[in-house]
């Protein structure tokens, strides 16, 4: 049934409950050619104006959606993870509440007449779309770039083409692009690594591994897959980066996944758009090379042929080599095992098994080596002291003053890795060497005999208890009124003193009093 034979129906209806009444019928004819026709006219240009405010409405709303979101100096992203909003000026990004930008854009929209009937709907809208918008697909503002590089530079890394190499890693990790690439750092780094990656998943989750292809130690990968990424010395130094990471992870997850994006991949990175030269040889050096080309370089330009007296043992071979990788490789780990070093450098030199040593070879860079283990060997012996690597420098350089032997050959960081390889003591921090004993310096003793001076001294003058950073302070000058002008360090002397002084005496970081008047 089509619509007009309804509309008849329902006229007839009308009509059949009316038709003896014709005021009623002259009514109902009226309407038909008067009213309805008017009514119907409203009806229309009132849709008509409704279709075009809603249509201006739609169009002013878009264009204020698009200008809102795309203002470069104030853009807005979402990170589902956490639940968080994210803004950017143009600068930096930083975590802001929802309620603000609702707050800021109503407040915007309430002074624009056309958009006011629906502010609301325009808040819920640009709320949606910033839900939909990652931080992982922003473009930063090269000066949020170059703040990120210029502190990685030259504080962590040499050069800014390493610095972006560690950002696009951390871009491809964080986007979880599939590789299969090991990229080798120095164990130091590991701490650096660690807050890193925390910081990063306190915004992105636990499920982000933005340092999962990052290792710290070889093990039998191969080397077609491996890159090297050199840290400077300053990674050791916690205050260096810590607050620069706290202050500008959203600046680092931005420019990383940025990278990635614009460089694919870390591998292209380094293959079409890094100019400098250097830098890709050392990221790229062990993928380049064998265990057999690093091992003939190594005899080659470390070791010498001699007499039948030349011989090199297995632990002073192992240290030339290490120092090999170190220095002359410039790698952070040792890339081959440690059992098929020495079948490998067995099988080229002539090992003898019974010693432990190869014969008839010698190398010009032991002979600092065999310095040492003399210095070591008389002066060290197991014992309930500790030494800071600078002081045992510092002895050393006493020890082999009257010798007239050069020492241009080493410095502190070389001792320390000496001391780390013979000694096989366990450090402490890295710069520690704890349970030995030095016949040049008995510190503990030196510590009692100046702290029975003082005793003296303050049973004549001092009438109270004296703190102990006071006391320190006292030994200090005593030491330098001797001839050794040897001080130990004050947390040495705060861990040691209640060896040297009966524990009743201190109370509350104070030797008290009854200590001098005690006799």
């Amino acid at each position: 049934m089509s619509e007009l034979e309804k509309m008849n129906i329902k006229l007839k209806k009308l009509y059949d409950n009316y038709e003896n009444n014709p005021i009623i019928v002259n009514k109902i004819h009226e309407y038909l050619d008067k009213h309805v026709p008017r009514a119907l006219e409203l009806f229309i240009e009132r849709q008509a104006a409704q279709l075009k405010r809603k249509q201006a409405l739609e169009k002013n709303s878009q264009i204020y959606i698009d200008k809102f979101l795309n203002n470069p100096d104030k853009q807005y992203f979402y990170i589902p993870q956490s639940n968080v909003f994210i803004f950017y000026d143009g600068e930096n990004y930083k975590i802001i509440n929802e309620d603000d930008i609702w707050h800021t854009l109503l407040r915007d929209i309430s002074t624009k007449d056309n958009l006011k009937p629906w502010k609301h709907k325009i808040k819920n809208s640009v709320i949606k779309i910033i839900k939909d918008k990652s931080i992982t697909s922003s473009i930063p503002e090269s000066c949020t770039i170059q703040h990120i590089i210029q502190h990685l530079t030259p504080i962590l890394f040499k050069s800014k083409s390493e610095a972006k190499y560690l950002l696009t890693l951390l871009g491809d990790n964080i986007l979880r692009k599939n590789t299969n690439i090991s990229h080798f750092m120095r164990i130091e780094s590991n701490e650096f690594m660690i807050v890193l990656q925390d910081h990063i998943q306190c915004m992105l989750g636990s499920q982000c591994t933005p340092c999962s292809t990052f290792k710290f130690k070889y093990y039998k990968q191969d080397y077609k897959e491996c890159r090297i990424l050199n840290f400077n010395d300053a990674v050791r130094i916690k205050s260096c980066w810590e607050g620069f990471i706290k202050n500008n992870v959203l600046n680092i997850i931005a420019v990383a996944t940025h990278y990635s994006n614009q460089f694919q991949t870390a591998e292209n990175y380094i293959r079409l758009h890094c100019q400098n030269q250097e830098v890709i040889h050392s990221i790229c050096y062990l993928s380049n090379t064998t265990e057999d080309i690093l091992i003939k370089k190594f005899i080659d330009e470390w070791l010498e042929d001699s007499n039948d007296s030349g011989e090199i043992t297995w632990n002073e071979m192992y240290y030339l080599w290490k120092s090999f990788i170190r220095t002359t490789c410039n790698f952070p780990i040792m890339p081959i095992i440690l059992k098929n070093l020495k079948t490998k450098l067995s099988c080229n030199l002539k090992y003898e098994a019974s010693n432990d040593a190869y014969k008839m070879i010698i190398s010009p860079k032991l002979s600092y080596v065999k310095i040492f283990q003399k210095f070591w060997n008389e002066n060290i012996i197991a014992g309930e002291d500790e030494f800071e690597v600078s002081e045992l420098w510092s002895l050393y350089l006493n020890w082999i003053a009257p010798k007239n032997i050069k020492t241009n050959e080493i410095n502190e960081e070389k001792l320390l890795f000496l001391i780390e390889h013979f000694s096989q003591a366990p450090m402490i921090g890295g710069k520690i060497v704890p349970c030995i004993k030095c016949n040049l310096w008995d510190k503990q003793e030196e510590m009692r005999e100046i702290l029975n001076q003082l005793k003296l001294d303050y049973n004549f003058y001092q009438n109270d208890d004296v703190q102990i950073y006071k006391l320190y302070k006292d030994y200090c000058k005593k030491i330098l009124e001797g001839t050794t002008h040897k001080t130990v360090s004050k947390k040495y002397f705060e861990k040691y003193i209640t060896k040297i002084i009966p524990s009743e005496y201190i109370k509350d970081n104070k030797l008290l009093k009854e200590y001098w008047t005690d006799f």
